[in-house]
């Protein structure tokens, strides 16, 4: 099954995610370490992927500005995102054979994506 984020399809390298709790702690000064709970942070995901072609960049460039969910497609899941940030680089290639539809001469990028998601 492929991946895909609103129709954009992303080839996936490493996915990561991250779950955390608050957990403030306190040294007074004759005793011990106290421990508060403040409740949790909602997760963050990571995609690192290649992208073909830059219209699929610019694409997903823009989702890191516009303040709403897109649908993250996988294998794992389907499930509603804010797109947090959006690094990108450029890879160098000859000839790319990732997406047939495309021409072969077609720029490929390094797409490193952050989501965010409320509980």
């Amino acid at each position: 099954m492929t991946w895909e984020l609103d129709g954009i399809r992303i080839f996936v390298q490493d996915y990561e995610g991250d779950n955390k709790q608050i957990l403030p702690r306190l040294q007074p000064i004759n005793g011990g370490t106290v421990i508060q709970i403040f409740g949790y942070e909602s997760e963050v995901t990571k995609i690192s992927s290649i992208v073909v072609g830059s219209g699929d960049l610019f694409a997903l460039k823009a989702m890191a500005k516009d303040g709403i969910y897109h649908t993250l497609i996988t294998p794992l899941l389907t499930d509603d995102f804010l797109v947090a940030s959006v690094k990108h680089k450029w890879q160098r290639s000859i000839c790319q054979t990732m997406r047939p539809d495309l021409p072969e001469d077609t720029p490929v990028f390094i797409v490193d994506i952050e989501f965010y998601i409320e509980d």
